[in-house]
């Protein structure tokens, strides 16, 4: 027998040994096969892609499969990379939890007589610069202010300390109130870098931030400020303004650094006939001074390591030569015109040229990292 014949009566043989498959199973699988093959294949269109990435800063991948879920509707996409994000960004979140958190910034705002600082940490000093963190610390500093820890309170005694500390617990709840950085007023929707949605609150805020940078993000502490405006006609009142600068600003003009500084200026007229609010309001000129001066004297507490406004006792302060003060009033302003008078000096002089009184009501320094 030759080899091809061989070879033929072998796989005749096969065949007949081989189990033959009922024709219901052959549908079956054929079926299933052609199912596969005729689902419907969302096709999302490259504008909506391009759309939708231009609301919220996000992967193509990610873009086509939220509008390809949310039928190419662009609100509901919105919608969806939102709950998206919230899950992702929970796990993310809980994941790096526990990691140590030493760098960050300290950020400071003023909207008139409101005020806040704040300071809000991360794992390392790339996400610290990072704009994202940035704009976060800002837009949680402005929300601060915005709120104020305790409603203004006109009976408030003159000699407590008006800079209040918010309570972390509460701020994390609070919804984002961003401020415009170009118009210094507050925005009325969230910056997409942090949120796609204006109803954020903090907490979502951080939790978004730590998915995009990859590292843990904790609020560490917040102050805030808002002044009661005196009467116009009543000379006992002062004026409370407060004053911020920070150091190694991050952005150029930005108020978001490695040292920040807010202070608190009262003022009263010494001119009995003119109260306070009535010359800040017939004089522009004496309101710019106050500011410029309230920023002089924040840019002085930053400058020097300052513990205090003025010594009010107990062991008295040795200084070696060249050391200043930790305590602002017995310092050189340095921060004004390059004085090398003390502060306490030069502040009465100058207001003694405006027919006020200027005293230092409170400080506040911060650097990242401190021990409270």
């Amino acid at each position: 027998m030759s080899a091809s014949s061989r070879f033929l009566r072998s796989a005749l043989l096969s065949l007949q040994q081989t189990p033959v498959r009922p024709a219901s199973s052959v549908a079956k699988t054929f079926s299933t096969s052609s199912t596969r093959l005729n689902s419907p294949v969302v096709k999302v269109p490259i504008n909506l892609i391009a759309e939708l990435r231009k609301q919220n800063p996000i992967s193509l991948s990610k873009a086509r499969e939220a509008l390809a879920a949310s039928n190419l509707s662009l609100s509901d996409a919105l919608e969806w990379l939102e709950k998206d994000l919230e899950a992702s960004g929970a796990k993310k979140a809980a994941k790096v939890g526990s990691r140590a958190t030493k760098e960050g910034l300290i950020a400071v705002t003023v909207m008139g007589t409101r005020a806040a600082m704040v300071e809000l940490r991360c794992e390392t000093d790339f996400v610290g610069k990072n704009e994202i963190f940035r704009t976060l610390a800002e837009n949680i500093c402005s929300t601060a202010a915005f709120l104020d820890v305790h409603p203004a309170d006109q009976q408030r005694p003159p000699a407590s300390d008006p800079l209040a500390s918010f309570p972390i617990d509460e701020l994390l709840q609070a919804p984002v109130i961003p401020l415009d950085p170009a118009a210094g007023l507050l925005s009325s929707s969230s910056s997409s870098s942090t949120s796609s949605s204006s109803h954020q609150n903090i907490t979502q805020a951080i939790t978004s931030a730590i998915t995009h940078t990859g590292e843990n993000i904790q609020l560490q502490r917040a102050v805030s400020f808002s002044s009661p405006i005196p009467d116009e006609k009543n000379n006992t009142q002062p004026f409370l303004l407060p004053g911020v600068y920070v150091h190694g600003a991050v952005k150029p003009g930005g108020n978001e650094g490695k040292v920040g500084g807010l202070i608190i200026l009262s003022t009263i007229s010494t001119n009995k006939s003119s109260p306070i609010m009535q010359r800040l309001a017939s004089t522009p000129s004496l309101s710019g001074d106050l500011q410029k001066m309230a920023r002089a004297v924040a840019r002085q507490v930053v400058g020097f390591p300052t513990r205090g406004v003025q010594h009010t006792g107990g062991q008295p302060v040795i200084l070696e030569e060249g050391e200043v003060s930790p305590y602002l009033l017995d310092q050189p302003f340095m921060m004004y015109q390059g004085e090398q008078r003390s502060v306490k000096e030069v502040l009465a002089e100058w207001a003694r040229q405006r027919e006020i009184k200027v005293d230092v009501a409170a400080i506040r320094r911060w650097s990242v990292g401190d021990e409270e």
